[in-house]
């Protein structure tokens, strides 16, 4: 007998996520995923200078920021035709923010967002 697990919404990540899954005698048999907040980052930079798009991005998620920055700058760098074009000074510069933002991410993310699914904090806190 086929068994349907749904997570809704999965946590601790940023924005909405619903998983669905058909479990039959302890294998997954079908699964889907959708993403059901539309967030309408187009819109807000509909009719401003494209140049403003990699700052405004950035403000759209407090955890990754420099994702969000550096996918508009790749999708400038397309808008103008220019992908071929970018010096190597550029391409290590740009891989060395998003290296540096991927280290911070992953400590703020355990530490900050997950670590208290982990350790149990009245344990470690006397008096409690």
């Amino acid at each position: 007998m086929a068994n349907k697990i749904v997570i809704d919404p999965v946590t601790r990540i940023e924005g909405h996520l619903k998983i669905e899954a058909m479990v039959e005698d302890g294998v997954v048999k079908e699964a889907k995923s959708s993403g059901m907040m539309y967030r309408g980052l187009e819109n807000i930079l509909q009719g401003r200078d494209p140049r403003d798009a990699a700052r405004i991005m950035q403000r759209i998620c407090g955890v990754c920021p420099t994702s969000h920055g550096m996918g508009a700058a790749l999708a400038l760098d397309e808008a103008y035709g220019v992908n071929g074009a970018l010096t190597d000074n550029g391409r290590v510069l740009r891989n060395l923010i998003q290296g540096a933002n991927f280290v911070q991410s992953h400590i703020l993310h355990f530490y900050q967002l997950a670590a208290l699914d982990y350790v149990d904090v009245t344990a470690v806190a006397p008096g409690s």
